[in-house]
């Protein structure tokens, strides 16, 4: 069966995960993890590609990447297969140390590209592994004080420097992103991004029943540009998949 093709960004922006075969731990311990960043380092600056987020999770890796010349996938190439045959030799393991090819999802709007980077560093606090400004193994503490191997300075004139980083990830309720690679997102991501959409219109979903259908029609497709499917979006604004489909339809008019 044909590969599908990835789908391209027209800014360049990649969010990128790469999971754990068997969803089993891809670190061993802290050397594998500055391991694995070296080779990230490297093989970001040899295929020109700059480092905007990372976080380093026990069996997965998110990344935030900015690719210049369209060379994304020969880099992760390289990163994983150099890794994977780094960590086998160490451990004596054998066999793919990743579950087949890395997904990754084009970021094509600033408000996207800000999302991912807070959802990417909130990754250990949704895992209930630690908050985001104390988990060791992120770009957090780059953007907090001197920048190693993430180029920082986008996000930060972004978000008005370091406190106005800080602020902006520590709020996690208002996240409207989920990295749904090839799977549907989950229902309890999309309970979370939809009272985040509906938090940013002022709008309580606890009442949404008594809302105008035209604002309905907005939050559904809001809803529908952050991942959700018809059901959670049918859920979320109480009504029913079927009335979700037409409301969905009013875009194409």
């Amino acid at each position: 069966m044909d590969r599908i093709a990835r789908v391209r960004s027209e800014t360049g922006f990649y969010h990128v995960v790469s999971r754990g075969n068997n969803k089993r731990p891809v670190f061993s311990d802290d050397v594998d993890r500055h391991r694995f960043l070296k080779l990230l380092q490297d093989c970001c600056a040899q295929y020109d590609i700059n480092i905007i987020a990372w976080c380093l999770m026990s069996n997965h890796v998110h990344l935030l990447l900015e690719d210049l010349h369209g060379q994304l996938s020969e880099a992760m190439k390289r990163l994983l297969g150099g890794y994977a045959a780094y960590f086998n030799a160490r451990t004596g393991r054998i066999g793919h140390l990743f579950q087949g090819r890395f997904s990754s999802r084009a970021i094509d709007t600033d408000a996207y590209l800000l999302e991912c980077v807070r959802y990417i560093h909130n990754n250990p606090a949704n895992a209930h592994v630690a908050p985001a400004d104390i988990y060791p193994w992120s770009s957090y503490r780059e953007y907090m004080s001197e920048a190693n191997i993430t180029a920082t300075g986008l996000i930060l004139d972004m978000l008005d420097g370091p406190e106005g980083f800080s602020r902006f990830v520590a709020d996690r309720d208002a996240c409207t992103y989920c990295f749904g690679g090839t799977r549907a997102m989950s229902d309890e991501d999309a309970r979370r991004i939809a009272r985040a959409i509906a938090r940013q219109r002022g709008i309580d979903l606890a009442l949404i029943k008594d809302m105008s259908h035209a604002r309905r029609v907005d939050l559904a497709l809001a809803m529908e540009d952050a991942g959700l499917m018809q059901r959670q979006i049918a859920e979320a604004i109480g009504t029913s998949k079927a009335s979700v489909a037409r409301m969905l339809k009013l875009r194409q008019r």
